[in-house]
């Protein structure tokens, strides 16, 4: 194999090493194999373990971006908006619950900073936190939604939302059925108005 693509491509193959063989078992050696390259062909590129997961993990992050256009530009309150963002949430959690729950039970902190000192590509709460502070602000203006720190506020409904789902899904096995109007229920009441 020539090459690849490094965002559907290697998040698929990324996927499946986290779940055949979990967080400390996601080499580099396993993500080429599932990739149908050698090793020497990723290490040429630079591409180390950490910097693999790092590039399906910014491919998720892109995706949630493109997601949440649509969310953010619909009509309708912005109550009505940040239902339909935590839906594209949850669909993002589900076709890649496999790397968010590698990197939920792995370092975490692979979301607030950059792979190395020399790269100055970041992974960021901001790609997943910003739409949902756009809509705090919007609900702000119509009054659906209340939030006195709509920054904050947007980071803990992100976190709270993101990551419960992901728990819910991968290690209590709740169905998306159960767990998006759950998870959803607890968010929104934390942000509606009294």
């Amino acid at each position: 194999m020539g090459s690849f693509d490094m965002d559907a491509e290697l998040t698929r193959a990324v996927e499946r090493v986290l779940d055949d063989h979990g967080w400390n078992g996601a080499t580099a050696e396993r993500i080429a194999e599932a990739l149908g390259v050698n090793r020497v062909t990723l290490y040429r590129r630079g591409l180390t373990r950490e910097r693999l997961i790092t590039a399906a993990a910014l491919a998720a992050a892109a995706e949630f971006k493109a997601a949440a256009l649509p969310c953010l530009t619909a009509p309708g309150s912005a109550h009505d908006r940040l239902r339909l963002l935590l839906e594209a949430l949850y669909e993002l959690a589900d076709a890649h619950l496999s790397l968010l729950a590698g990197l939920f039970d792995g370092p975490t902190a692979l979301f607030h900073m950059g792979i190395d000192s020399e790269d100055t590509e970041l992974i960021t709460q901001l790609e997943y936190t910003d739409p949902f502070e756009r809509l705090l602000r919007d609900g702000a203006v119509d009054g659906t939604l209340n939030s006195t720190s709509p920054r904050d506020d947007a980071e803990l409904i992100f976190n709270a939302a993101g990551w419960t789902y992901v728990h819910l899904r991968r290690s209590h096995r709740w169905t998306s059925e159960r767990a998006r109007p759950e998870v959803t229920r607890v968010v929104l009441a934390f942000v509606e108005p009294a």
